[in-house]
C-alpha cells in the first residue's frame, strides 16, 4: 500500500474535516460527481471543491479519470480505509449515546446469500426482535460478491454466507454457523423416490431443477458436473434454471424433477413431505456457511447484539448435542465395562494334555 506523503500530515492532524471524509467516501461509492451532489444534496461546484481541499492537503489526487469513470489511486485507496474507520466510530458513537437515551432503534442491516443458513438466520432474528421490538432488520439477498464488497466498505455489518480463503484475506472475521454436504432431492411422487439403489447413470436421464451458472449456488452445480465427469457420464440435458427454493418446491408438487440442496435444508423439506432425499451418496466437499463481519471496523450496537445473539445461540445448540451425547457415552461405557466383567469371569480353559498312543501302538512301537 502507498504511504501518504510527509507534506499531508499537517493537513490531516489539523484541518482535514468529518465533511471531507464523508465526500469521498460517496464519492468511492458513486464514483460520479452528478450522483455524488445528488445524494449530499450540494452543487456539483462543492463536490469539486471539497475533494481538491483534500488533494491539495495531501499533496497527492485520491481519484483520477479513465474515460468518463472515476478510479481511486494508491493513496486514495489509504486515505479511504482509514476515512470507513473513522466514520463507523464516530457513528457507533452516536449509536450509543441514542441507545443510553432512548433504547435501541434504527435499522440493522444484514446481508445473506445461503440457503442452509437461513433456518439459523430464522432464528436468530426471532430472538433478537423479541429483545429489540424498535430496531428493524432489513435481511439482504443478493449475489455473495456484492455483499461482500458492502461489508469490506462497511456499509453492512454483518453477513450470512459462504467463507473462503478470499474473506481471511480481506480482514473480515467468521463464526462457523454450519457445516453441509449437498444431496440429491426427488419429488414426493418421483419413480425414483421409493427406489434403493439409484444410479448415476438413471439420475442423468431424469429433468433437473439447478442453479443457473454464474449465480450463488453455482458450487452445488460445479459439484455435480465433477461427480458425473468421474463417472464418464454428460451433464443432464432436461433442465429448469432459478434461485429460488420456493419456485422449486412449487415445480415439485407440479411434475417430477430431481434438484441439489444442502442436508440441512433437504431433511427439512423431507419432514414436511415436499421432496424425498434419494439413496445416494452426498455430493462435493463439506461446505462452510458463517456469520462474517469486519475485524478492523467498531460494530454498531444493533449489529454487535445480534451477532452476541447468534453465538449464544450457537453455543446453546452446542450444549444441547452435548447433553444429548452423554447418555450414549454412558450406555457405551457401561457396555464396555459389562463387556470386560464377562471376558474375565470366564473360568480359564483346562490345560491340554499331551496325547497319548494307545497301549497297543506303544508297544507296536517299542
Amino acid at each position: 500500500m502507498a504511504e501518504i506523503p510527509p507534506t499531508a500530515m499537517k493537513f490531516l492532524r489539523q484541518r482535514v474535516s468529518l465533511r471531507h471524509l464523508r465526500l469521498i467516501l460517496v464519492l468511492d461509492e458513486e464514483r460520479s460527481i452528478t450522483r455524488t451532489a445528488d445524494r449530499l444534496c450540494i452543487s456539483q461546484a462543492a463536490v469539486s471543491k471539497t475533494r481538491g481541499e483534500i488533494e491539495k492537503g495531501i499533496g497527492a489526487p485520491l481519484f483520477e479519470w479513465f474515460g468518463h469513470r472515476l478510479e481511486v489511486t494508491a493513496v486514495g485507496k489509504c486515505v479511504l480505509q482509514s476515512a470507513r474507520r473513522i466514520v463507523a466510530e464516530l457513528e457507533c458513537l452516536s449509536d450509543e449515546f441514542a441507545l443510553m437515551k432512548s433504547g435501541m432503534g434504527g435499522v440493522l442491516t444484514i446481508g445473506t446469500r445461503t440457503i442452509s443458513g437461513q433456518p439459523f438466520l430464522a432464528r436468530v432474528t426471532a430472538a433478537f426482535k423479541k429483545e429489540h421490538p424498535a430496531v428493524t432488520v432489513q435481511l439482504v439477498d443478493t449475489d455473495l460478491a456484492s455483499l461482500l464488497e458492502r461489508l469490506s466498505k462497511g456499509t453492512i455489518p454483518l453477513l450470512f454466507g459462504r467463507f473462503d480463503a478470499t474473506c481471511a484475506g480481506a480482514g473480515i472475521e467468521a463464526q462457523s454457523v454450519l457445516s453441509d454436504r449437498n444431496v440429491i432431492l426427488a419429488s414426493p411422487n418421483h419413480p425414483l423416490a421409493d427406489q434403493r439403489r439409484v444410479s448415476w447413470a438413471d439420475l442423468v436421464k431424469q429433468s433437473w431443477i439447478l442453479t443457473p451458472e454464474g449465480y450463488a449456488g453455482r458450487f452445488s452445480r460445479e459439484h455435480l458436473a465433477a461427480e458425473l465427469s468421474r463417472h464418464q457420464l454428460p451433464f443432464p440435458s432436461d433442465l429448469v434454471e432459478t434461485q429460488s427454493l420456493l419456485l422449486t418446491m412449487t415445480l415439485f408438487q407440479s411434475g417430477d424433477f430431481l434438484t441439489m440442496l444442502p442436508e440441512g435444508v433437504a431433511a427439512q423439506l423431507e419432514s414436511r413431505g415436499l421432496a424425498r432425499v434419494l439413496d445416494i451418496a452426498p455430493v462435493g466437499p463439506v461446505d462452510s456457511v458463517c456469520l462474517m463481519w469486519r475485524s478492523d471496523m467498531a460494530l454498531p450496537p444493533a449489529a454487535r447484539r445480534f451477532r452476541d445473539f447468534a453465538i449464544e445461540l450457537l453455543k446453546a445448540d452446542q450444549a444441547l448435542v452435548e447433553r444429548e451425547l452423554v447418555p450414549v457415552r454412558v450406555e457405551a461405557q457401561r457396555f464396555e465395562t459389562v463387556q470386560g466383567s464377562r471376558t474375565r469371569s470366564q473360568p480359564d480353559a483346562p490345560p491340554k494334555r499331551p496325547h497319548r498312543l494307545p497301549k497297543v501302538a506303544a508297544r507296536a512301537r517299542a
